[in-house]
């Protein structure tokens, strides 16, 4: 139980350089005095935060190892947050798996996901909204670099009522997970 002294040692630790360090008097009553007491009032605050954290999960340590695991787990979703980069390579080696077979042994299904997400793609229609821990892929109604009144407008663009209408894909983990299960049955005699 050594180390729940933590904040007897870090506050001993306070004053001693505030004993050591003082500001010399011609400094006193200027921005320099401010700024230094604001900085030391930031890390005080700071300190006091990470003592308590260190208390509380030798207190409650279940508690402690599930925000741990779920703040590991985002940290690990945000880092493998699949880009388009990414997208336009499984894109293309899913296409390359279909050109292999015949037209008669593929899929409808799979054949017309590709076929629809191919045209987005040469049409310039094919959007990428990244969120931090997934990626929505989505189709927008014009080209990007579209400059008509229609393609700028506010009010003729994708709103926020019919967004989830134009959500073609999802991406988590490196993987869009809807052209995987569109893919997953791309021959019809598979074995």
């Amino acid at each position: 139980m050594r180390l729940l002294r933590v904040g007897d040692r870090i506050s001993a630790l306070r004053v001693r350089l505030d004993e050591k360090f003082t500001l010399p008097e011609r400094f006193k009553g200027t921005v320099v005095e401010k700024w230094t007491n604001y900085w030391k009032g930031l890390l005080r605050d700071y300190t006091e935060v990470g003592v308590g954290v260190v208390k509380e999960s030798y207190a409650k340590p279940k508690k402690a190892f599930l925000y741990g695991t779920g703040a590991l787990a985002v940290y690990l979703a945000a880092r493998n947050n699949p880009d388009e980069c990414a997208f336009m390579t499984l894109l293309r080696k899913q296409t390359n798996r279909m050109v292999t077979l015949p037209t008669e042994q593929q899929n409808r299904e799979s054949a017309d996901y590709l076929v629809m997400l191919e045209r987005a793609v040469n049409q310039k229609k094919l959007r990428l909204l990244s969120l931090g821990i997934f990626t929505l892929m989505w189709v927008d109604l014009y080209d990007e670099d579209d400059c008509t009144y229609p393609a700028i407008c506010e009010y003729t663009s994708v709103g926020f009522l019919n967004f989830h209408e134009r959500i073609i894909d999802v991406g988590f983990w490196n993987e869009f997970w809807r052209l995987k299960f569109k893919m997953r049955n791309y021959d019809i005699n598979y074995l």
